[in-house]
């Protein structure tokens, strides 16, 4: 069986073929607004429908692959094959229990935020701004020169290719500067650690960041967040500004005039415009100065060319 072969996942499946779309264009689940279809896209709402899909994509070896909002991602114009993810309903949830949050992997970052700000606990403030889900910021560590999602993790819990649920304590998890071992196991939700504060400061604290952000990123534009990671001791933004390449062009894909580490899909673009516009910035910044930058965002799928 093939996955351009749906004929199993009719027969196998047909209690969750409403959930399953063929050949989904994946630029309908981008921020970029970039990305060739997936074979099969789901948005599972329930632990036992998830395990349903897993059990199905193992049977006929389909890669499965998470996306959260798709942010910090490009997706190849060739799109992805086999199964891809979005975790809903359930996977949504936020909950409390004194100090300590259980987040949905599918939980976007900013309502979990808001939440923790609500029931007067500190520490998620800087997630507040970050167009993302709890499991795709496990994935990368994600998080502001304020703090990281990973400073907070108590615990993990995961989806075992087997079917079984299974929970990672913090030690067992490696994070570093936006990336952690995560990837590549199936993230169901994480139990984050907090403080007790004042209301109306987390809120003011979480005001100020989204206030900066509006003034310094090109809130609005198709963008993916950060390209680059910050080189150690210097910001990626401000080497791509020093070389003069904000504005710069290819096809559709631009580095934004507003923030010179944000690329924008200005009209149009392919996922290889963004590809040969971030080589064309690797390689002016370390003609310039020296320094190779090392990209922030992930890449999934082909790239049209080579």
């Amino acid at each position: 069986m093939s996955a351009d072969d749906p004929s199993s996942l009719r027969t196998e499946l047909a209690s969750l073929a409403e959930l399953v779309r063929e050949n989904e264009p994946l630029a309908r689940h981008s921020t970029f607004a970039i990305g060739g279809p997936a074979d099969f896209y789901v948005e599972p709402k329930t632990l036992p429908e998830l395990k349903k899909i897993v059990a199905w994509s193992n049977r006929h070896g389909l890669p499965l692959f998470p996306i959260g909002q798709g942010s910090n991602l490009l997706i190849g114009d060739k799109g992805v094959r086999g199964v891809v993810v979005r975790l809903r309903g359930e996977f949504e949830e936020i909950s409390f229990d004194g100090e300590r949050v259980s987040a949905g992997a599918g939980a976007p970052l900013p309502s979990l935020a808001k939440a923790c700000a609500q029931n007067g606990l500190a520490g998620a403030e800087p997630l507040a701004g970050i167009p993302g889900t709890v499991g795709g910021a496990l994935m990368t560590n994600a998080g502001t020169p304020e703090g990281d999602i990973g400073s907070l993790v108590d615990e993990v819990e995961i989806l075992e290719n087997s079917g079984k649920p299974a929970v990672l304590a913090k030690k067992d998890i490696v994070f570093s500067y936006r990336r952690s071992d995560l990837p590549g196991r199936l993230v169901l939700r994480a139990r984050l650690k907090l403080r007790r504060g004042d209301k109306n400061d987390i809120m003011a604290a979480i005001q100020n960041q989204l206030n900066r952000r509006a003034k310094t990123q090109p809130l609005g534009s198709y963008n993916v967040g950060s390209i680059f990671k910050n080189p150690p001791g210097d910001f990626a933004a401000r080497l791509v500004d020093a070389a003069g390449l904000k504005g710069l062009r290819v096809g559709g894909a631009a580095v934004s005039d507003k923030h010179a580490n944000f690329i924008v899909n200005a009209g149009q673009a392919t996922a290889e415009d963004v590809h040969r516009l971030i080589e064309k910035i690797r390689r002016t910044v370390q003609e310039k100065f020296g320094v190779l930058l090392e990209t922030e965002i992930w890449f999934a799928g082909e790239r049209s060319t080579f």
